[in-house]
């Protein structure tokens, strides 16, 4: 005999004395039926962007020690911020912006270097990369749109990109020393627990680009909408691309020996496939000193016409775009060296190229293919078909049916 606790038994008993013909009955499942036809079933991410492989899972013993050391330089880190912090404070009171405050991003950069976290920028200027100079740069698209990988992004990105604003949840506004740094950044902020929050932040982004002009701070937008383990990119949400205006895409990518990636699970080195905590991640974070990453500032993205009319087709486009720079910067964090890395990606661009010319020829008319290889220079046509009449003479020799001897 089954031994339910009370409230289950008393539920149970009232199950056996309804029968499914019942009225009772009927309408529950109409309820649940409507219910579920309500709320469509989410799919699930994909468990090769949600799982961060991480080598060995930290006890105590190996986390206070270093945790202890970190722990004492970010503390010291908060003096360097809180005068830059002050001092911004005094000079927005005078008429600046603590966007604009030279003292108020130096203290910020104490801090950072002080928990250990060492960014490098580098911007794509037509093929070439090379450092990032000036705000002016990064100021003459309404929005940006990056990858999201990490908790640290909150702290990097908005250094390195010169304190553009971001969309905020509300309740950060409450919160001490991050509500008044968000407010005083200009923070778009969104309540993401009503109802009509999507509805709210479009609203917000189309009125951000609605009165935003050349020269003035961008708006940063997370077009996955979630972390992934920046192996690639989750399709993006379109509420970044609705309004039609350009964009420049921003790519990040953590280069140290701990990858900082926050994801749903874990894997260790035996294979095992574990949930991936808050509390975890943190023990990582504080037990690991150095933490290195790349950021790298594309061009600009200008839509089309077609892209303008379609946000979907729109976000696709920019995402493939992001991908191909994904791969690049892939290969700048492999490098040693500037001339390397722009060796490198020379390469790598060429190849891309030539790929992407022989997809187009494939998806051409037999007759155009035709005439390219008519194209072709003579010594490489004689060099190939002297290669064909070899290969036909081997197979000849080699075929018993078409020798006569065998």
């Amino acid at each position: 005999m089954t031994v339910l606790p009370q409230s289950h038994a008393r539920r149970t008993e009232r199950r056996k004395k309804r029968t499914p013909s019942s009225p009772s009955c009927q309408a529950e499942d109409e309820k649940c039926s409507e219910e579920a036809e309500a709320k469509p079933l989410v799919p699930l991410k994909p468990l090769s962007l949600n799982t961060v492989h991480v080598t060995s899972r930290l006890g105590l013993a190996g986390f206070m020690p270093t945790a202890a050391l970190h722990l004492v330089a970010s503390l010291a880190g908060l003096v360097p911020f809180s005068m830059g912090y002050a001092v911004a404070k005094m000079w927005s009171c005078a008429g600046g912006r603590l966007a604009d405050s030279s003292s108020f991003r130096a203290g910020c950069y104490g801090f950072l270097y002080s928990a250990g976290i060492f960014p490098t920028v580098l911007h794509d200027q037509g093929g070439q990369l090379g450092p990032l100079d000036g705000d002016a740069v990064l100021r003459l698209t309404p929005l940006l749109v990056a990858n999201h990988v990490s908790y640290l992004d909150a702290l990097i990105l908005p250094l390195v990109l010169k304190l553009p604003k971001f969309l905020s949840m509300s309740s950060v506004k409450s919160w001490p020393l991050f509500g008044s740094l968000g407010e005083d950044l200009e923070y778009i902020w969104v309540d993401r627990g009503q109802k009509g929050s999507r509805g709210a932040a479009l609203e917000a982004i189309q009125k951000h680009v609605n009165s935003w002009k050349v020269g003035e701070r961008p708006l940063v937008i997370f077009p996955e909408g979630t972390t992934s383990n920046g192996q690639s990119l989750y399709p993006f949400k379109q509420g970044a691309f609705i309004t039609g205006a350009p964009v420049r895409p921003v790519l990040l990518k953590y280069s140290g020996s701990w990858d900082p990636a926050f994801t749903e699970f874990l894997m260790t080195d035996d294979g095992e496939r574990v949930e991936y905590t808050d509390g975890e991640w943190a023990m990582n974070f504080w037990a690991n000193l150095f933490h290195s990453c790349t950021v790298l500032v594309c061009e600009p993205y200008h839509p089309s016409m077609e892209e303008k009319a379609d946000p979907e087709l729109y976000a696709s486009n920019v995402r493939a775009f992001m991908l191909e720079k994904q791969k690049e910067l892939e290969l700048v964090c492999r490098s040693s060296s500037s001339t390397q890395m722009n060796r490198v990606l020379m390469e790598w661009r060429r190849r891309l190229q030539l790929q992407r010319h022989w997809n187009r020829l494939a998806a051409t008319p037999s007759g155009t293919r035709l005439r390219f290889r008519q194209k072709v220079r003579p010594r490489r046509r004689t060099a190939l078909m002297d290669e064909a009449k070899e290969q036909e003479q081997i197979d000849h020799r080699c075929d018993p049916v078409a020798d006569p001897s065998a």
